[in-house]
């Protein structure tokens, strides 16, 4: 007897140069960590005067735009009739001191429309930010030449970071996330049951939607052709957690994460999103 899989969504809870084939810059353990605490933010999610929920997002530069990434269910859940008209986010404005931030909203819509980007079907969405606003802040954004070079090998057991907030918890002095830790438990880049999305083994909560899932650093990659390449430290962006595949009854630990080339078609310049009602 077959076991349906179900997957039910997580609760809500230096800009980089843009390229296509380039591979990220070589760097240091300490200074992958560094740029890995600048890369997201806290979301609150709010509908009028109340705070609905909490959730993860995390920066993307792309054809010298930049976006704010999350997932969809975090900006609009029809099914259960939820309708934020924005996000609040918490970022740095301090280089040398970041226990100095500040507040920025973004709003959901304009004229009655919504503002973001969304690919029916896949559980993304990526909200353009205003370029000279965002310069007051201190953030580090992820590109497309930050996607893993297509020899390089990932199977399933090798370890993966997720980067945010579960149930909003973080190092709230410094508004620095919590990575944890899981492993890839899927066929990589294989589509899982035909959608563009892998499953990672990790024990992520409420609030973790939206988080990138980042290889876990090393200094060693395999590659296609059987050979083992040796050097810095590398940051490869794999995808963006949506949720847990849940069985019957019972909780899996097995979570959704959408591939990272979704962000790269989503935030490219020949994609069209229909904009949607403000209820």
């Amino acid at each position: 007897m077959k076991t349906k899989l179900v997957l039910s969504f997580l609760a809500l809870v230096s800009l980089c140069p843009v390229g296509t084939a380039q591979t990220p810059q070589a760097q240091t353990l300490q200074q992958f960590l560094d740029q890995v605490l600048l890369m997201v933010a806290p979301i609150e999610v709010w509908c009028g005067p109340s705070r609905i929920a909490t959730a993860t997002g995390f920066f993307f530069t792309n054809e010298n735009k930049l976006y704010l990434v999350t997932n969809r269910h975090v900006v609009r859940e029809d099914q259960n009739r939820l309708f934020p008209d924005k996000l609040r986010l918490r970022l740095h404005t301090n280089a040398q001191d970041h226990t100095q931030n500040a507040d920025y909203d973004v709003s959901l819509y304009r004229d009655k429309k919504s503002v973001w980007r969304e690919k029916p079907g896949v559980d993304l969405v990526a909200i353009e930010l205003p370029t000279q606003e965002m310069s007051h802040f201190v953030l580090i954004a992820l590109a497309p030449s930050f996607l893993p070079p297509e020899n390089l090998v990932i199977a399933p057991g090798d370890e993966v970071m997720v980067v945010g907030y579960p149930r909003g918890f973080s190092d709230a002095l410094h508004n620095y996330p919590i990575l944890r830790s899981g492993a890839v438990a899927s066929a990589y880049p294989v589509p899982f049951q035909g959608q563009p999305l892998f499953l990672v083994d990790a024990r992520l909560h409420p609030g973790t939607s939206g988080s990138p899932v980042l290889a876990k650093p090393s200094n060693t990659m395999r590659t296609s052709s059987g050979t083992t390449v040796h050097g810095d430290f590398h940051i490869f962006f794999l995808g963006v957690n949506s949720g847990e595949a849940n069985f019957p009854g019972e909780s899996s630990g097995l979570n959704a994460i959408w591939y990272a080339n979704e962000v790269v078609t989503l935030t490219g310049s020949s994609f069209h999103s229909q904009p949607v009602q403000q209820p």
